[in-house]
């Protein structure tokens, strides 16, 4: 997974204030660093995360320091989505860690040309191991399903140094056939 470097500074700002200025109010940690309060510029940040999950590798600039950290927590408001607050935990490549990652179905263009439909029950999955391997999401490849499969924790293939942790029996999604309703007159 490529990461995407963002600039931060240090804050010293109540965060309203920090918001108003057009940033966003955060805080960077690790089990090498002292916690830090940080803010980051609002569009660039946005523009990040418009094109990652949560829990996506960057490397954050704060001074002339480079740090490894992972996207632990963004808190957007409800009604607008404005970017609240975010937090950073910075982590070394070695570190064995855990992770919930977004589940990618491939293949559900095949589905509908069969009038079928993915019904998800997991949108994402926990998994473990060092940092530098960890993937931004997992794929499974639903094109050759029939009606009534279900794909369980079990089907998602992993990196061998990748474990995944929730119960290999939890249904992700199940292939259900589309339900057509025809107008009554």
């Amino acid at each position: 997974m490529s990461e995407a470097v963002i600039c931060a500074l240090e804050r010293t700002e109540k965060p309203n204030k920090v918001r108003k200025q057009g940033f966003v109010p955060g805080v960077m940690y690790g089990k090498d660093i002292k916690s830090t309060s940080i803010k980051l510029e609002q569009k660039k940040f946005m523009r990040f995360l418009h094109g990652h999950a949560k829990n996506t590798k960057v490397r954050v600039q704060l001074g002339n320091d480079v740090k490894h950290c992972i996207v632990k927590d963004v808190q957007k408001d409800f009604i607008n989505g404005q970017i609240l607050h975010v937090e950073l935990q910075a982590i070394d490549s070695n570190d064995v860690i855990r992770l919930k990652v977004p589940v990618v179905f491939q293949g559900k263009e095949e589905l509908s040309l069969r009038k079928q439909v993915l019904q998800v029950h997991m949108p994402e999955v926990e998994i473990m191991g060092k940092a530098a391997d960890m993937p931004e999401f997992v794929c499974i490849d639903v094109e050759d399903r029939k009606l009534g499969d279900k794909i369980t924790v079990k089907d998602i293939q992993v990196p061998k140094d990748i474990k995944i942790l929730d119960d290999e029996s939890e249904i992700v999604a199940v292939i259900s056939a589309i339900k057509e309703y025809s107008e009554v007159v």
